[in-house]
């Protein structure tokens, strides 16, 4: 999901890539407080890349309001190819989906994001 060129905000919501949706998918279907409401989102969900980490900022069309306790109710952890802990965050504001957030611990480029041995983290 990274690149070498920057991204800007400017551009137009799309669907989501396959793997965009694997990922968005694997963090919603563990159990935390609103995740059937956002599981009811996520069939609506189109998203633009916010960062060249593959961060997108989300936006849907209707569903359910999702009552979180926390604006980031769920996170995921992957080790990047040199062993740097990647960070992958769902962020709702208002009840609805609104960012995936990836970033690694020492803030340098993702070099590779492997979602198999992805790690589950309900806040």
């Amino acid at each position: 999901m990274s690149s070498n060129k920057t991204v800007e905000r400017s551009g137009a919501f799309r669907p989501l890539t396959d793997s965009e949706r694997h990922l968005l998918s694997t963090l919603l279907n563990c159990e935390f407080p609103g995740n059937v409401s956002l599981r009811k989102q996520f069939s609506t969900v189109m998203g633009r890349q916010i960062d060249d980490n593959g961060s997108l900022e989300l936006q849907t069309r209707g569903g359910p309001f999702a009552e979180v306790v926390r604006r980031i109710p769920v996170e995921a952890e992957i080790k990047d190819s040199d062993g740097v802990t990647i960070h992958i965050l769902i962020h709702v504001i208002g009840g609805h989906l609104n960012e995936l957030e990836i970033y690694r611990e020492d803030s340098q480029p993702v070099l590779h994001l492997e979602t198999k041995k992805i790690q589950l983290i309900v806040l």
